[in-house]
């Protein structure tokens, strides 16, 4: 380990703006050095640098990334921390064989990554959650021992889609990172504190049954387990690739977070409860993730030009109304917290 580095990386870190800036930064360096040089940041060498190609760049650090579902956007702002990182080392001329001008401009360019690439992740449906289920339980495993690994991936993306909880951070969730606890009503809930996306905290409360069946289905003897430790990503991602395949619609683990929170918003109408849910820390950017709903007598012109007469709804016979409330879950959100707060349910 080069002293003159351990100096340069201290002093680039001392020249950030701010302790947030200085988390971002040098997460993104210690992210791509690790990557790209199987080093610390503080190791890199003239070595290192002289030999460094865009290849390596591409393959070694953008491509898995991406293959991870990272967006370019994210990858662009990793970039960025690196290039900053190279100008210290160029400004304290500590390694005067690399071309630390040309390593920037044409080695780590960002130039072909997208930066405005939300909508990349399309919003599974209810419909396509139900066959993506289906389609995971049937499909083929390698040591699946007892039979049940379909199950357990379906249960996965059952979770995350219900939890709003990122691909990465639902791998790394334990149980010990549930705790019960009881509600002001007498509900029981075992909370779940994971850290996500920016090193946040991340509290999702899941209703005792639901974590009950989780972990009758996943639990293996110890707390200090991962929850899906039985599973993989990668062979979660290639799900995916090939239910995509069979159903004609791109779609990723990110597509069962954007349609969570579509689901949600149009069962409820209520866009702070969604942003809550993806722990965003603004609504504008909740609204990126609620996809636009294609059913024309959804839309705000067609309710505004009918001429709808409630009245007839009191000729309905209980078996109709039944029948339609059932119909489609918002309807049945509707009624049963409107009945909760009506206290005609208990």
């Amino acid at each position: 380990m080069s002293e003159e580095m351990i100096n340069v990386y201290q002093t680039w870190i001392n020249s950030l703006a701010s302790a947030n800036t200085i988390h971002k930064y040098t997460s993104s360096v210690t992210l791509f050095s690790n990557m790209v040089f199987k080093k610390k940041p503080t190791e890199i060498s003239e070595f290192d640098l002289v030999h460094l190609r865009y290849s390596d760049v591409l393959n070694k650090f953008v491509t898995p990334l991406k293959e991870n579902d990272i967006k370019g956007s994210t990858i662009k702002g990793h970039l960025i921390a690196v290039r900053s990182l190279m100008k210290m080392i160029k400004k304290e001329g500590i390694y005067d064989k690399a071309n630390i001008d040309d390593l920037n401009n044409y080695v780590l360019t960002d130039k072909t990554l997208k930066t405005n690439d939300v909508k990349h992740h399309e919003a599974i449906s209810l419909e396509e959650l139900d066959q993506f289920k289906d389609f995971l339980t049937k499909r083929k495993y390698r040591d699946d021992q007892d039979g049940m690994m379909g199950k357990k991936y379906a249960e996965l993306v059952d979770f995350m889609f219900k939890t709003g909880i990122r691909v990465t951070a639902t791998f790394s969730i334990k149980w010990i990172d549930f705790q019960f606890i009881v509600a002001h009503d007498g509900t029981r809930f075992a909370r779940l504190d994971v850290i996500d996306k920016g090193h946040k905290l991340n509290t999702k409360y899941l209703t005792l049954s639901y974590y009950q069946n989780l972990h009758d289905l996943l639990f293996t003897g110890s707390d200090e387990e991962f929850v899906f430790g039985e599973l993989s990503h990668e062979s979660l991602k290639n799900a995916f690739r090939d239910f995509s395949k069979k159903i004609n619609h791109r779609l990723s683990p990110h597509s069962l977070r954007a349609g969570a929170a579509t689901t949600l918003y149009y069962q409820t109408k209520d866009i702070m409860l969604v942003k809550d849910f993806l722990d965003h820390e603004s609504v504008a950017n909740t609204e990126k993730y609620i996809h636009n709903q294609t059913d024309p007598t959804m839309t705000g012109t067609a309710m505004l030009t009918s001429d709808y007469d409630y009245s007839e709804i009191d000729n309905l016979s209980k078996e109709q109304l039944l029948m339609l409330i059932h119909s489609r879950p918002e309807i049945e959100n509707v009624v049963y917290r409107a009945g909760k707060d009506h206290k005609v349910l208990k």
